[in-house]
């Protein structure tokens, strides 16, 4: 079962167990969140401590995600190929071809990156080991509060979160 807590990022102190299994931790795993408020966005990035097992596991990206991750960036191209060309064929009016060029271009880029972020950021962690999932999915940042500089962090590790709130 999974527990979410409020913390203040500036004092965001994690105790040095491991975060999946609290075995003594040695290095640190980044969870990053970008959100986006009217015209502003905060990247959110969190370092939560990892035993060099569960580290490696959280780092390590299988054949199959990988091949996801290049047939995302391969779909992204051809999409925006394909959006930019129909929007230039079947442009109406009087445009000059470079005004034609530079929208078409800009439509293209824009579905490009579309398509490559979501294949990339929803279907290519399908592809994950189990393992790399635990620990990846170890503690999710679920929402922010930029002016209080508060964020919402879930852990899946009850006890971790326990041990944290004690300030061992």
């Amino acid at each position: 079962m999974s527990k979410s807590i409020d913390v203040q990022l500036s004092q965001l102190n994690f105790p040095l167990t491991c975060v999946v299994c609290m075995s003594p931790a040695s290095q640190h795993f980044g969870v990053e969140q970008i959100y986006t408020y009217g015209r502003k966005s905060y990247t959110v990035k969190v370092h939560v401590p990892m035993c060099e097992a569960h580290h490696a596991a959280a780092s390590f990206k299988r054949t199959a995600e990988k091949l996801v991750g290049s047939l995302a960036v391969i779909g992204g191209i051809i999409a925006g190929l394909v959006a930019m060309f129909i929007l230039i064929l079947r442009w109406i009016g009087d445009g000059s071809l470079i005004l034609k060029l530079f929208v078409g271009g800009i439509v293209g880029f824009g579905i490009f990156v579309l398509v490559w972020w979501i294949i990339d950021s929803f279907v290519a962690p399908r592809f994950a080991a189990r393992e790399s999932k635990e620990a990846r999915n170890a503690v999710k940042i679920t929402q922010i509060w930029p002016r209080e500089q508060f964020a919402r962090l879930k852990f899946e590790n009850e006890q971790w979160v326990e041990m944290m709130q004690k300030g061992t």
